[in-house]
Parts: C-alpha cells; structure tokens; sequence
C-alpha cells in the first residue's frame, strides 16, 4: 500500500502518527548504519544512497524521502532520490529484506484510528488549489525548474459573505476583496514552490498586493489586481499582475468556480529552493477550486511548516 504525507506535519505536529513516524525514522537511521558493517538486512555495500537519511538529519534535521516500512515499523529501505530506475531498485531489495524479516501482526488501535493528524480547515472555508510554473524555463538551469509548485489556499466563512454582500451593488462597480484574502494570498501563496519549500513574505516585504472585483453579475465577478513582493535586502523579488474570474452564490457565498492567474516576474533564491533560472524568470501562480478530498486534509504550507494558522488567517 502507497501512503504519502507531509513530512512537517509528521515531524513537528504533536500527534500519534508524529510518534510512530520519529521512531520509525530512528529505527531506520539505525539500520542503514549497519550497511557500514555489511549487515544482511541491508544488502547493500557501505555508502550506498541508504546512508542519506543519516546525512540529511545530521545535517538540517530533515526526514523527508521515500520510505519501505513493514505495518510493525520494520524498516526495509529509504531514499530522497526521485530516479525511476533507483525507485524500482530500491522496492526490489526492499521486496527482497520483507521476505528476509516479515513483519509482525500488528493491532491499531481504536485511539490510534481517531487521533487528529493535521491541522485541518473549518468546515465553512473555501478551499482553492494553486499551482505555480515557471514556462519555458532555460535548458541550461536546473531540470527542477520544470516542476509543479502545489499547495492549497483557505478562504474564511467571513471573507466569502463579505464579498456575496459587496456582490449585490450595481452592474458595473468595483470594490476591494478583503485585505486578509488579499494579503494571504501575496504572502503565503505568490511564492515559488517550483523546486522545494519556498520562503513565505514577510509582513513588511508586501510592497503593493491588490487585489479588486468588477461586478458582473450577482454571481458573476471579474477580478483583478497587481502585487510587489521583495525583501529589505533587496536579493528576492516577484512583482506582476493577477486577472481571473469568480462565480458564487450569493445565498451562502460559496464559490462554485474560480480561476485566478498571477502573471509575474521573480528572482533571486530562496533559503531551500536555489538553482533558479537566470534573473528575471517569469512566473505563473494558478488559483483553482476544488473538490479534492485531500483538500480538506493537507494544510497550506504556511500552516503546516509552523503548525498554527495565526498568520495565515491574519496576515
């Protein structure tokens, strides 16, 4: 069975699954120091890629990767590699060291089963997912660069009705979206997720982010707006122009369908996404809605990576 999850809310979230999965990653630490003596549950030669996990949590306390686990939390292989060909390699010894040292029958427990994992949105938010691209990327800088930057976007009860109000005003009016979904937007999702976990704007690194909305209809509204973001320092920078579209109810203020495009430029590095392409690169970030149901479980980045959402809701 396939299971992914993200790794800050195993790690850092105070939960049973954190638990089960901090001990699993020692357990696995100290396996793969036994490839150095050659052990047979290894069946690999001293370093070999299995030695990674101990260099990654030595040198910046990351656990992430890929890893083979028996249902008892026997571990059978680890990598943070994404190589099709290691993968499969990897599964075949992991295969292999199952049929060596099976697991044992395990119980889950009825606690276990109900234990909250994430820290989820309230019933009541909208939920958008975005995507950021970086098009046509040079073929002369890192390949990470054509990846797909993902995470979700919680709008507020609170945000919804008040824009189904400001809805009912006259064909042809504009008015502003509220300054929280506008200025959560700019500092925790206009961000270049494309290679890794990005740095989020400070409060204080918002240099515009507006974000209006064109009455069309009740139900209908055409959005749009511009955005500057850029540290003190002046070494990181995106700045650009959002368009899209908003259908809602005007009864309870859902969204039924939105599409929103940030269209921008950006340079500079991020503490854990280097390789960027030559400066300036265009950027794209994409807001969609969505009836994933995973969508209701994975938090934003934002709140995942601090395990609160003081700052996401109130930006």
């Amino acid at each position: 069975m396939a299971v992914s999850a993200n790794t800050q809310d195993l790690q850092w979230h105070r939960s049973l699954a954190q638990k089960w999965f901090l001990a699993l990653v020692k357990r696995t630490m100290a396996a793969q120091l036994s490839t150095r003596s050659g052990s047979k549950l290894s069946g690999q030669k001293p370093g070999s890629a299995e030695l990674d996990l101990n260099r990654q949590m030595t040198q910046s306390n990351d656990p992430q990767g890929m890893y083979i686990v028996g249902a008892d939390g026997t571990p059978y292989g680890f990598t943070n590699d994404h190589e099709p060909a290691d993968i499969s390699r990897l599964m075949d010894l992991g295969l292999q060291r199952f049929r060596a040292q099976p697991p044992r029958p395990v119980t889950v427990t009825a606690e276990e089963k109900a234990a909250a994992f994430s820290i989820t949105p309230p019933p009541t938010a909208q939920v958008l997912q975005v995507f950021a691209r970086i098009p046509a990327p040079p073929n002369t800088c890192s390949i990470l660069n054509n990846g797909v930057g993902r995470d979700f976007c919680w709008v507020y009860a609170d945000e919804q009705k008040a824009i189904a109000r400001a809805a009912q005003g006259a064909r042809g009016s504009v008015f502003a979206l509220p300054p929280t979904l506008v200025r959560r937007i700019a500092r925790f999702h206009l961000v270049d997720d494309v290679r890794g976990t990005p740095n989020m704007w400070e409060a204080s690194e918002v240099r515009t982010a507006q974000l209006t909305a064109k009455i069309l209809s009740p139900t209908q509204l055409a959005l749009s707006g511009r955005f500057v973001l850029k540290t003190a320092r002046g070494n990181r920078g995106y700045s650009g122009t959002l368009e899209g579209t908003l259908e809602l109810s005007p009864a309870t203020g859902q969204w039924s369908r939105v599409r929103l495009l940030a269209d921008g430029t950006a340079f500079g590095a991020g503490t854990f996404t280097p390789n960027q392409p030559p400066a300036p690169y265009r950027l794209l970030v994409g807001f969609l809605n969505t009836t994933l149901p995973e969508a209701r479980i994975v938090p934003p980045e934002e709140v995942a990576t601090y395990n609160r959402t003081t700052r996401y809701q109130s930006p």
